[in-house]
């Protein structure tokens, strides 16, 4: 029985220690950090300023077309793909991104600054620029700010992706690319993105550029 007690305490406590890095993930030594434009990075690999500082312009720069995203963009942390990802990934590990709601931290997969890609290992896809990806996961963070995990959570998902992406000035998958799979007969997530942007850039042309009026019509 005693056993059993200890057992009882310890799978709980070894559980809590396995999730803390997702929400705190400076837990995994990143030992590179800088700051820019707004953003705090962490790496596990170096980073050469000025190819960084371009990078964080540039999404600061596409920040820069949403009301809603002024002043500090929160943490960064760039990984190399690898055990830190997957860790705090969890069940997204295929994705460019994961942002997280309660915190605004902002974790990217494998991140090549000097080509300013992010990578994922998928076929469809499987690269993103960087600059356009921190822009997109910071307005999560900025939507979550200004209206609350709840309204968010249940918010249509072209809403709130096509309204990051719009952000972002660009979508996973371009124009042409949409065209090729959908003449293969290939579904795909990016796919659904990129009409939601459209959707997005639609709306907020016919409503006068309101974000708020956008997520009210989008519940309609």
């Amino acid at each position: 029985m005693p056993g059993w007690r200890r057992l009882r305490w310890l799978l709980p406590a070894a559980v809590a220690v396995a999730l803390a890095p997702v929400h705190v993930p400076a837990l995994l030594l990143f030992p590179y950090k800088a700051e820019a434009a707004g953003f705090t990075v962490h790496s596990e690999a170096p980073l050469p300023p000025d190819q960084l500082r371009a990078i964080l312009e540039d999404a600061a720069k596409r920040l820069s077309r949403s009301p809603l995203t002024a002043g500090q963009h929160g943490d960064l942390y760039l990984t190399q793909g690898g055990w830190r990802w997957r860790w705090l990934a969890l069940n997204a590990a295929g994705s460019f991104a994961v942002t997280r709601s309660l915190t605004g931290v902002s974790v990217f997969n494998r991140s090549d600054l000097a080509r300013g890609v992010v990578q994922a290992p998928r076929k469809v896809g499987p690269e993103r620029g960087l600059a356009s990806d921190i822009a997109h996961e910071a307005t999560h963070t900025a939507l979550y700010r200004h209206f609350g995990l709840w309204r968010i959570f249940n918010a249509p998902t072209w809403a709130v992706e096509g309204y990051c992406d719009h952000v972002a000035g660009e979508s996973t998958l371009a124009q042409a690319a949409v065209a090729r799979l959908e003449a293969l007969g290939i579904q795909h997530p990016a796919i659904d993105n990129y009409y939601g942007r459209l959707r997005v850039e639609r709306t907020l042309a016919a409503n006068g550029g309101s974000v708020d009026r956008l997520f009210v019509e989008a519940r309609d």
